[in-house]
């Protein structure tokens, strides 16, 4: 059976890129109605930035998820949270704005988990009680 890493959901972010293609099981990404919304979102980050992002991790099958460290609950399960390298920590704050704006106007509730490699953005925040948006630094 084939499974299908190519072609794209949105303009700037492949499939390959939604994938977790580390892991060894054969489930690489499961698109979902709200897989899909994210990428969308995420595609309007992309689209307020101005410039290619480096996605460093997407979708999570659980083994995967834990293999690499990731909570047990975390939004990477759903993919519906992406982390992307290598964002200028003076334009964290600027990311915080646009990914709360975003998600807003989307009616979900986000958030963001900074890190000295870049930042951790989420559509699924409600998944661990958050009535509002949330805010994380683990630098």
């Amino acid at each position: 059976m084939a499974y299908m890493t190519s072609g794209r959901l949105v303009p700037n972010f492949s499939l390959a890129e939604m994938t977790n293609k580390l892991a060894d099981e054969k489930i690489k990404l499961v698109l979902t109605p709200e897989v899909v919304e994210h990428a969308q979102m995420m595609q309007e980050l992309r689209d307020w930035y101005g410039a290619s992002m480096e996605v460093s991790s997407w979708y999570r099958t659980k083994a995967f998820n834990k293999a690499c460290g990731g909570a047990s609950n975390s939004a990477h399960l759903d993919g519906r949270a992406t982390d992307i390298k290598g964002i200028p920590e003076d334009l964290y704050h600027d990311f915080i704005v646009a990914w709360q704006t975003i998600c807003a106007s989307h009616r979900e509730i986000g958030g963001c988990e900074l890190y000295s490699w870049g930042i951790h953005f989420d559509s699924h925040s409600d998944k661990f009680g958050c009535e509002v948006f949330r805010i994380k630094d683990n630098r």
